[in-house]
């Protein structure tokens, strides 16, 4: 099913950039001691009340595989609290090495499949694809942005990139 465009207006107040969570992929599986997640689940359901209380009404979490999403956790803090949380799908600036030497295509696959099918069986469906080009755009990050850019074509969802100013990777 292709994305379904919808009346920004019902957003309201929009904060474009935050992280409702973001781990190291790998730490805490292998040592749950270290990640109390209850505890986090409530204090970032706090934290985003009180964005509420300030008129904050949707934040866009761009937390990808890479920067360890947890979409049925960001489930449960949307669960606790009167305000939207849109999630992603892509890669920021250190693809796993799954997707080394890949075309473009298999990894446009997968997120498409995050759009349309929604997360890891959460029914919890990306609903902007995160890319990155810093600090340079060498020949993986060309490749999640090739398969960005195809997902986007089959979808409609919007693309929100990490660039570096200085090195004007964004051009």
């Amino acid at each position: 099913m292709p994305y379904e465009a919808h009346d920004t207006e019902l957003l309201g107040f929009t904060l474009m950039h935050g992280h409702v969570f973001s781990r190291s992929p790998g730490v805490f599986e292998n040592w749950p001691h270290l990640w109390d997640g209850e505890a986090e689940i409530e204090r970032a359901a706090e934290t985003f009340r009180e964005l509420k209380a300030n008129g904050v009404d949707t934040i866009v979490d761009l937390t990808t595989v890479d920067l360890g999403r947890d979409v049925s956790m960001v489930r449960e803090v949307a669960e606790r609290v009167e305000l939207n949380i849109i999630v992603c799908t892509g890669v920021w600036r250190r693809p796993p090495r799954y997707f080394e030497r890949r075309n473009p295509d298999p990894i446009a696959d997968l997120f498409v499949k995050d759009v349309e099918d929604g997360i890891a069986g959460t029914g919890v469906r990306a609903a902007i694809i995160k890319l990155a080009t810093e600090p340079t755009v060498d020949e993986l990050n060309e490749t999640m942005l090739r398969a960005g850019a195809r997902a986007h074509r089959r979808t409609g969802v919007p693309i929100s990139t990490h660039t570096d100013a200085k090195s004007r990777s964004g051009r």
